[in-house]
């Protein structure tokens, strides 16, 4: 009987302390949702010092590493030791995150603190890191085989978008502009995302095709998007994948029937309404939605 008892009392004990031990992340999740980046971020600091294991090391670890984009973020733009200094920690939290166990979120939030840090130091003086990033996400979209991750096809995107091309570098503001559209087609239901739509819309009224040229170059598009042979080479030429007759979610005409300019507009404005349809929004969305504004205001 006592031994029952005493073997009881060591698997309640064993059971309590896994329950004790276990990685609370949809809390932090729910947190960093609603822009409660500090509390998530000493919530995560908290579990990462009790957990033992190396899968829950990089769960907490990844998650530290996004949440150090939204601190520099947050940050006024003219604070740049500041803002590096949040960005230079986010990277290595997701290189602790990937030796603890290999995921993509891991080399996504890793990339995109590097992007940050490129932003806010100068695209011309960041080309050194340039190189490392396309090979992480090559990993992701490649290796990985990973294909819905909105964040992912911002950050190609913005990469290719942002970056000289030529002989400099590789920027393809093109390519950029197929890989935003997967960002936007991968867009979480539950989620708003403006910037995307901003950054969608800002990369096509920069590229400005007419509506024949653009009907055109998408009818080439989709001989490339039909022979490519990887992940990263087939969605450079996504939104020619069937020769401009996509219909998008904010538009009553197919692609091949407007210019660049006109779609610019069109995003923007549906993501004005839908801001509008939601009411409440977080403090970094409203933000981005007053920048929508005014680009409306501007190209109308």
């Amino acid at each position: 009987m006592k031994k029952i008892v005493g073997l009881t009392l060591v698997l309640t004990l064993l059971v309590t302390g896994a329950l004790v031990a276990a990685v609370d992340t949809a809390r932090a999740d729910a947190l960093y949702e609603i822009d409660s980046f500090t509390q998530a971020e000493s919530l995560l600091e908290e579990q990462l010092a009790q957990v033992n294991n190396n899968a829950d090391r990089a769960q907490i670890l990844w998650r530290l590493a996004r949440l150090q984009v939204s601190l520099g973020d947050e940050l006024d733009e003219d604070d740049k030791d500041g803002r590096f200094a949040f960005y230079e920690k986010g990277e290595q939290y997701a290189l602790q995150s990937i030796e603890a166990g290999t995921s993509w979120e891991g080399y996504l939030w890793k990339c995109s603190n590097i992007g940050r840090w490129g932003q806010t130091k100068g695209p011309l003086n960041a080309l050194g890191k340039a190189k490392g990033m396309l090979k992480d996400l090559t990993t992701i979209v490649n290796t990985l085989n990973v294909l819905d991750s909105s964040e992912t096809w911002y950050v190609l995107s913005s990469l290719y978008d942002e970056l000289p091309g030529g002989f400099i570098s590789f920027g393809n503001k093109e390519w950029a502009v197929s890989y935003m559209r997967m960002a936007m087609d991968t867009i979480p239901n539950h989620l708003f995302y403006p910037g995307h739509y901003q950054k969608l819309a800002e990369e096509l009224y920069a590229r400005n095709w007419s509506t024949s040229k653009r009907s055109k170059e998408m009818r080439s598009m989709e001989k490339d998007w039909k022979k490519a042979s990887s992940n990263l080479e087939k969605y450079r030429y996504y939104e020619g994948k069937d020769g401009g007759k996509t219909k998008p979610f904010y538009s009553s005409v197919t692609l091949d029937r407007m210019s660049d300019r006109q779609e610019a507009v069109m995003v923007l404005s549906y993501a004005l309404a839908k801001a509008n349809m939601l009411g409440q929004l977080k403090a970094s969305d409203v933000v981005v939605v007053e920048e929508i504004k005014e680009l409306i205001d501007d190209w109308t």
